[in-house]
């Protein structure tokens, strides 16, 4: 058991599977259960991520005003998902499970007729202003057709769901024959948790479930899905994020590089950080 303000509560590993869950305030009476893989959405999963996001705010884990300056590069980081998962499915219907503003979608609508689902509502607002298809609310609250879709993506989602097996169940529904499911997740089985311990930079609030290589492999073949490749993938971020992240370690340190950036003019150029801990999985669906 690992214990962390970053967290929202204690981090425990199951026994039998070896996945790696956060114990929430709700289900601390029954720490032997790991509440969301056992199946059943919570009605209130929107107001409790925002109530965890909140957190990471006040712990100082992200910093609101660093991160609405980088939608350049979420436009970045969307045309490279976009070229990535062309080399499995370059056309069809798309659905991505928590679009944020709708960088992803508004990248792959060239190619795709896309779907977004998003739970922040003031988010979803933001990617229909767009001239997107955007859904308000959680994957459940919207009742997709059965096999209707042909690729469904997941980047950063997955960890934050009260049952990411429900959610899989769902999206195997949804999902045509043969069709793809993308999750990019932190993956647990990396030296810098060994390393840093509660520091890890995956902990914040809003992250529930911490996935290895073994354990998402065995949640996708639970779910009806056939893992075809998993890798390591970074991501493009600008020099002023990055700085700010650090401050996650050292945060006179991060003010001292913040200045110094500035002061060279370099806050706006693109770094390309793979530190090995995120981890990206093709699936495809059982016919």
């Amino acid at each position: 058991m690992l214990a962390t303000e970053r967290l929202d509560g204690p981090l425990v590993r199951c026994r039998g599977c070896r996945l790696c869950y956060v114990i929430p305030p709700t289900a601390r009476k029954s720490p032997s259960i790991p509440a969301g893989m056992a199946g059943g959405e919570d009605a209130r999963a929107a107001d409790e991520m925002r109530r965890l996001a909140e957190r990471a705010r006040e712990l100082e884990l992200v910093e609101p005003q660093v991160e609405e300056r980088e939608r350049r590069w979420r436009e970045l980081t969307a045309a490279e998902r976009l070229a990535d998962l062309r080399r499995f499915q370059t056309g069809g219907r798309l659905l991505e499970v928590g679009c944020a503003t709708g960088e992803m979608l508004a990248a792959a609508s060239a190619s795709f007729t896309v779907t977004g689902v998003e739970a922040d509502a003031e988010s979803s607002c933001v990617a229909r202003a767009r001239g997107l298809d955007c859904r308000g609310g959680t994957l459940f609250d919207v009742g997709f057709p059965e096999a209707h879709f042909d690729a469904a993506a997941l980047y950063h989602v997955i960890e934050h769901l009260p049952s990411p097996r429900s959610a899989l169940d769902e999206l195997h529904r949804i999902l045509r024959p043969g069709g793809w499911l993308v999750i990019e997740t932190p993956n647990i089985a990396t030296p810098w948790f060994r390393l840093l311990g509660p520091r890890w930079r995956q902990f914040i609030p809003d992250h529930r479930f911490f996935f290895t290589p073994e354990t998402i492999r065995r949640l996708c073949a639970d779910q009806g899905f056939e893992v075809c490749e998993l890798r390591s993938v970074g991501k493009a971020m600008s020099v002023r994020l990055f700085v700010s992240r650090l401050g996650r370690y050292h945060k006179s340190l991060s003010r001292a590089l913040s200045a110094l950036s500035a002061q060279l003019k370099i806050s706006d150029r693109t770094l390309r950080l793979n530190l090995g801990d995120v981890m990206r999985v093709y699936a495809r669906r059982s016919q």
